[in-house]
């Protein structure tokens, strides 16, 4: 998904910004419930259903550990860090929840060209999926305590396990009813009915008032499992697709939100967000491998924490912050900064920091364990 020398959301994203900071376009906000309900379903299904289930399987306790531990390690370690650079508190708090999901989408391909072996890119890949589901509950627990609808230590452990368990319990028993139907309709209607499954799920899953987010990660981990081959490879291109879509317009609103101007005028903080987001990934990477270094070499640990690129996701959270939120246009601004150098810095030299590294020459001999 990203293009041969530019990454596409970087196109996307300078162009909105270039649009929006000309004046080109009116003025307009993006409704949170849009952004959640629409655009995020199939961004998420779409990474669910292209992992490989016998490979997650295999690597799952270090994809939990980097995933779910690590997710909320760095969160953790950001909100503290930019508290004590004098960040707001509730800035601090929205701004690591927005940016905990690592968004190595663009990397992959790469990865895939310079040979990476197979248990480092699982790892990303499954990292990346499993932590997109924490920051959004992160992300939906944040919102609540900014906005004193839940303050007390228990009732934030409290929300965030109920968030997290019945979002995925509502998905996976989707993901189970759906599968069985699958096996009794026609091909050609499969893929329609992976769609109206993602979007119900969701709805379901937000009208009992868990996270729709996590039961649609569910279901696509199920659904990816069901189909033979040949017919996997084509829901899976469909969805690839329609993640492509949605991402790019994801790019391109938040381009079109935020001035330029904007960005400069928060140019300090947005370099001490990045230095503070890059060190929280490089301290949580080490301390969760710390005990295994034979499984991890110091070269891949670079690798992951270079590869923890920021995307659509962070994007679409911070577009579904409530316009009336204080500090949302800083906080929008910072968020867009942040993946707009993400995309440049991290994504233009994964290729060159790989081979660097040795790591495209390297071979997996041995399996996480």
């Amino acid at each position: 998904m990203a293009m041969r020398r530019w990454p596409w959301p970087f196109l996307l994203l300078l162009a909105g910004a270039l649009l929006a900071t000309a004046r080109l376009v009116p003025a307009f906000t993006v409704s949170s419930t849009l952004v959640l309900a629409v655009f995020l379903p199939p961004l998420l299904f779409d990474a669910g259903f292209s992992l490989r289930v016998a490979a997650v399987r295999r690597e799952l306790p270090w994809i939990l550990l980097l995933g779910v531990g690590g997710a909320l390690l760095a969160a953790a370690l950001v909100f503290l860090l930019l508290r004590a650079a004098g960040f707001p508190s509730d800035a601090a708090l929205l701004l690591a929840a927005i940016l905990a999901a690592t968004d190595p989408v663009s990397v992959f391909a790469a990865l895939r060209r310079l040979h990476t072996p197979e248990r480092l890119r699982v790892a990303l890949e499954g990292e990346s999926l499993v932590n997109d589901g924490v920051a959004v509950v992160l992300f939906v627990v944040a919102l609540a305590v900014v906005q004193r609808r839940v303050l007390a230590a228990p009732d934030v452990i409290g929300l965030f396990l109920f968030l997290t368990i019945g979002g995925l319990a509502v998905g996976a028993g989707f993901g189970l009813v759906t599968r069985r139907f699958l096996a009794s309709v026609p091909k050609p209607v499969q893929i329609a009915v992976t769609v109206v499954a993602a979007y119900a799920s969701y709805l379901l899953a937000d009208r009992v008032g868990v996270s729709g987010l996590l039961a649609v990660i569910a279901l696509s981990l199920i659904l990816g499992s069901a189909y033979q081959p040949s017919t996997h490879h084509q829901v899976h291109r469909f969805w690839r697709q329609l993640g492509f879509a949605m991402s790019s317009v994801v790019f391109l609103l938040v381009g079109l939100q935020v001035h330029l101007d904007q960005v400069v005028r928060v140019g300090g903080r947005l370099l001490l967000l990045v230095a503070v987001v890059m060190l929280a990934r490089a301290l949580m990477v080490t301390g969760v491998t710390l005990t295994r270094s034979d499984l991890w070499p110091w070269s891949w640990r670079a690798a992951l924490v270079w590869a923890g690129l920021r995307g659509a996701l962070s994007l679409a959270l911070a577009l579904a912050l409530p316009a009336t939120l204080p500090g949302h246009d800083e906080i929008l601004a910072l968020a867009f900064g942040f993946v707009f150098l993400s995309l440049v810095v991290q994504g233009l030299s994964t290729g060159p920091i790989f081979r660097l590294l040795g790591i495209s020459r390297q071979t997996a001999v041995t399996t996480l364990r």
